[in-house]
């Protein structure tokens, strides 16, 4: 039976509830002393080998677009080097391993002509049978999966190596936290990993995208689709 990531088992994908919200990693108090237009069917990758662990040569195969905000899909992804230490500790603080469940994909999104913050709120599937599909950002991963990793000792000391162990997974929270993207504001060009839990079918019959805010959502069309169209797609 295909193992369940913890994290993935106490979040809803398909609601987010951290999106849109900016956070900020609080550091524990050490303890005191004590004794106590109708697109093509999308197909999604459907390998047996997580997207995290490609190449990073596949080349984006998606594209959308509102208003002046321009995007790209590409059904591959990396996590950074930050996160993939975090899942790593986390992974074997529960357990499990991340990689046997997780995949990545990755989102760029061209704002150079935007007027709005564009962040991804959620990249959102869908099969035949209309069953939904989602990916959720890395940065909402990060929080989810601190959240359920146990709570700091209550009767280790400062000194323990039960709290210093606590410490080193806190930090390397932090540093995944800091380094996740958080939005493309105007004028900008930035890329984001997104991740999903699902086990995803072997093709999707719509797939849309939630930038967030003012932007609002767009559908994701195959890049012949959003070349027939005039999409702009150099960047």
């Amino acid at each position: 039976m295909k193992k369940t990531y913890v994290v993935l088992s106490t979040i809803a994908l398909s609601s987010i509830a951290l999106a849109g919200c900016s956070v900020t990693a609080e550091e524990p108090a050490p303890p005191a002393v004590s004794e106590s237009s109708a697109p093509d069917t999308v197909k999604p990758e459907t390998t047996e080998k997580p997207a995290a662990e490609s190449s990073g040569t596949e080349e984006p195969e998606f594209a959308f677009a509102t208003g002046m905000t321009f995007g790209k899909v590409t059904r591959s992804g990396e996590p950074s080097k930050e996160l993939k230490a975090f899942l790593e500790a986390s992974s074997e603080a529960q357990g499990e391993d991340y990689k046997d469940v997780l995949q990545f994909w990755t989102v760029k999104i061209d704002n150079r002509e935007g007027f709005e913050d564009a962040f991804v709120n959620g990249l959102f599937g869908y099969d035949e049978a209309g069953k939904e599909y989602t990916f959720m950002r890395t940065l909402d991963l990060v929080e989810a999966t601190q959240e359920a990793l146990p709570d700091a000792p209550e009767n280790a000391t400062a000194e323990s190596d039960e709290w210093k162990q606590h410490q080193e997974l806190f930090d390397l929270y932090s540093a995944a936290f800091e380094s996740e993207q958080y939005s493309a504001k105007p004028g900008a060009v930035k890329e984001f990993i997104v991740v999903t839990g699902d086990e995803l079918p072997s093709e999707f019959a719509k797939m849309t995208i939630d930038l967030g805010g003012m932007i609002g959502e767009a559908d994701v069309i195959t890049l012949q689709d959003a070349e027939s169209q005039g999409y702009p797609l150099d960047f």
